[in-house]
């Protein structure tokens, strides 16, 4: 049987630990595993569900997902990185019930991060049982628990583990596949969904080349090169969603940048959080959740055991001291505004991308990953040298004395609680209790060490009921079938495909959120922050009655709502609105232009004068331009609606009769990529009040035809396949060139090849 890197893959005793990560992974989340169940958490019901209910009527409808209709009037759906698109798994589980689907999704991301985790401690030398410790530590920490309602965290954290094992095995073995294999992970953490957890892997296994390349460089230097340009090649991989996702950020909210407020938003509030790092119930669980933020985004809890393991953990082997250090800047990070010497602020200025996010607190997803490659490591060491090191042992037992003391010291006196925000008692001293029992198992485990293995061993079960303590009613899960239902009651009442099919929701925040996407019609409004910056621009108009110039984005604004008494409505060509609140709803009318129409009254206006005309604009008696056009006049005259109007995904049809030359005014959202005929011949497409399409008409009856195909799709092909030739050439120039050459010296020790329980 093979018995190298290569063949990792491929030994008994490392199948067996591959399996065993994932069936711990479903069997510590059997509850979403059993048949039926699904997540039901805020986020998922109201966007991820009609995300995906909304991505599979298109397919079903034989279109291609490029633009989509059901949210703040339409944007491009290949823009938006939530929908997961380029992940294969998306596709496999579409055809499911949209939250069954998203449920198997999730837990099959995180069979992946197990794996990927038993798989990189193999290329680092660690033994089966470590390997198995650090993948639960990671797949299962309470801060990936806590954010499953955010399943697209899961989706791109579950690449982490590959990306850096691809270095680590590059590093021992000079074999070229281990770099394609951090290329592809790094393109896949993209693909995954969440840019924020992209970032921080893409950040990490950067900082992880850069410390290996001076080894590397004395070993070949091209291999320092290639290690290092491995993740860039990654990102050019991910161009085909890279390239309109940049398009469609530079045109929507974040287009103009952030504020530091905005991203400093959701940091951890000073000292009072500390106690949360031992004793994470100590506002209470998610269901009685009494702190400051909410309970996901406060919690950073990595267990207890694996703190207690890191403590072991030889920092000057294999550059463990990069993981410790990017440990202690996430910790430090996740104070936001609050932090020391002002280092996040730093950070924001400093990191090329990272002042674009907010919520500083998910950094500590990526502390949770070093944390538990440090508790492996520390877990493998004490095996191997517990027994006959006194030093070792005595620090040990000094951490474990000074993790118990404070936890001892918060169960009988809470002093970091504030008056505001009072600790809950019970729950404090029920985690006191539970972190001293788990402190004391780990002390007699150092102290009488009855067999390494088993004592290795038993660290995993002890991990998993910790977590399952702290995250017994965590994630919310519900049935599958009684979700993406709401609003099913009005489906009779809003026309057919392919009729316009517009439709204004004034409800309360929730499950209908996006209920126009989920029912397959078209949405004025939506939850999502990827909206086009114009059509929020208008929307907000009809609260102030102003356009308001866009400037860095300081607050969160994806859900802004149509104020249905402005007289800038009859823009949006909404004829139907649905009132109400969370138990009765009823359906109303709204004033509304037609979709398409012809007029031949124009006003020029730039963006900073452009109020006034709209409102003439809304009453149909003009269309506004930024520029002049020879075609338009100044007389205002009604508008003539146009005919034969079809509206599908990516195309709109109408019939336009022009009484005299002018401008036909379609009131979809003006976007790069949308292109117009007229008979059958290209035509110009202008922008037209403020945030919508007009296309020039001479008098006559025309058939106009509106096609969107994405602008940055082809080039984004483009660019991956060039990558992807890039990095076959140079991996196999190398291997060419390392054929031919005398072999290097060896600068990393080989990889151990012990069996599970082997001592």
């Amino acid at each position: 049987m093979k018995r190298g890197p290569a063949g990792a893959l491929l030994q008994r005793p490392w199948l067996l630990t591959y399996a065993s990560a994932a069936l711990l992974v479903l069997l510590f989340h059997f509850r979403l595993a059993w048949p039926g169940n699904a997540l039901v958490s805020n986020d998922i019901r109201g966007l991820f569900i009609a995300l995906r209910t909304g991505l599979a009527n298109t397919v079903r409808a034989g279109e291609w997902p490029f633009w989509q209709r059901g949210m703040y009037l339409g944007y491009p759906l290949l823009g938006d990185i939530q929908p997961a698109l380029f992940d294969p798994l998306t596709w496999l589980f579409l055809p499911l019930n949209a939250a069954r689907g998203l449920t198997l999704q999730t837990l099959a991301h995180l069979c992946l991060a197990a794996a990927g985790m038993v798989f990189w401690m193999r290329q680092r030398g660690l033994r089966p049982v470590e390997a198995l410790f650090a993948a639960v530590a990671f797949a299962l920490c309470l801060k990936q628990t806590v954010h499953l309602h955010h399943w697209t965290f899961a989706g791109s954290t579950c690449a982490w583990p590959w990306m850096l094992a691809g270095l680590d095995g590059f590093a021992r073995t000079g074999r070229g596949r281990f770099l394609a294999l951090t290329s592809f992970a790094t393109a896949a953490t993209f693909f995954g969904a969440s840019p924020q957890m992209a970032w921080f892997g893409s950040m990490m296994a950067g900082a992880y080349a850069l410390a290996l390349a001076p080894q590397l460089w004395r070993r070949r230097r091209a291999d320092a090169v290639l290690a290092v340009l491995c993740l860039p090649l990654g990102l050019l991989l991910a161009a085909p969603l890279l390239l309109p996702v940049q398009e469609l950020t530079q045109l929507g909210p974040r287009g103009a940048g952030v504020t530091y407020r905005f991203a400093a938003s959701w940091s951890w509030p000073g000292r009072s959080v500390w106690p949360l790092l031992l004793l994470p119930r100590a506002w209470g669980s998610r269901s009685d959740f009494r702190g400051p933020l909410n309970y996901w985004e406060l919690q950073g809890y990595l267990g207890l055991l694996p703190m207690v393991f890191a403590l072991a953990a030889p920092l000057r082997k294999n550059r463990l001291w990069v993981f410790a250090a990017v440990l202690t800047i996430c910790v430090w990070f996740s104070f936001g505004d609050s932090a020391w010497l002002d280092l996040h602020r730093l950070g924001v200025q400093a990191l090329p991308g990272y002042g674009s996010f907010r919520n500083p607190t998910r950094a500590m997803m990526l502390a949770a990953l070093c944390i538990a490659v440090l508790s492996a490591e520390g877990l493998g060491r004490l095996r191997d040298e517990l027994p006959r090191s006194f030093s070792l042992r005595a620090r040990l037992l000094s951490g474990i004395a000074a993790l118990g003391a404070a936890a001892l010291l918060l169960w009988s006196a809470p002093i970091f609680g504030s008056s505001s925000q009072p600790y809950l008692a019970a729950l404090l001293r029920l985690d006191a209790e539970v972190a001293l029992g788990l402190l004391a198992l780990s002390a007699v485990c150092v102290w009488f060490t009855p067999g390494r293995a088993r004592v290795a061993l038993l660290a995993i079960p002890l991990f998993l009921a910790d977590v399952g303590v702290q995250t017994w009613d965590a994630p919310e899960i519900g049935l599958a079938a009684e979700e993406g239902r709401a609003l099913r009651d009005f489906t009779s009442q809003i026309p057919a495909r392919p009729a316009p099919r517009r439709v204004d929701l004034q409800l309360p925040w929730g499950a209908t959120n996006n209920a126009t996407y989920l029912n397959d019609w078209e949405g004025v409004t939506g939850y999502t922050p990827t909206p086009l910056a114009r059509v929020l621009a208008l929307l907000g108009a009809t609260q102030t009655g102003a356009i308001r110039l866009s400037g860095p984005l300081d607050d969160d604004v994806n859900f802004v709502r149509l104020h249905s008494g402005s007289d800038l409505v009859p823009l949006f060509s909404t004829p139907q609105v649905v009132l109400g609140n969370g138990q009765q709803q009823v359906l109303r009318t709204l004033p509304a232009l037609p979709r398409v129409f012809f007029t031949s009254a124009v006003e020029i206006a730039d963006d900073a004068h452009v109020s006034g005309p709209l409102h003439r604009a809304a009453r149909g008696e003009l269309v506004v331009l930024s520029e002049p056009f020879p075609l338009g006049s100044t007389a205002a005259g009604p508008p003539v609606a146009a005919t034969e109007i079809e509206v599908q995904t990516n195309r709109l049809s109408a019939t336009v009769t022009a009484p005299r030359d002018g401008l036909a005014v379609i009131l979809e959202p003006f976007f790069p990529g949308w292109t117009a005929t007229l008979d059958g011949e290209p035509a110009p497409l202008l922008r037209a009040d403020y945030a919508f399409e007009a296309v020039p008409v001479r008098v006559g009856v025309h058939r106009l035809v509106l096609t969107y195909f994405p602008t940055r799709l082809v080039p984004g092909l483009l660019v991956s396949a060039l990558a992807t030739l890039a990095l076959w050439f140079s991996l196999r120039q190398r291997r060419r060139v390392a054929l031919t050459a005398d072999p290097p010296a060896a600068t990393f020790p080989p990889l151990g090849s012990a069996g599970l329980g082997e001592t």
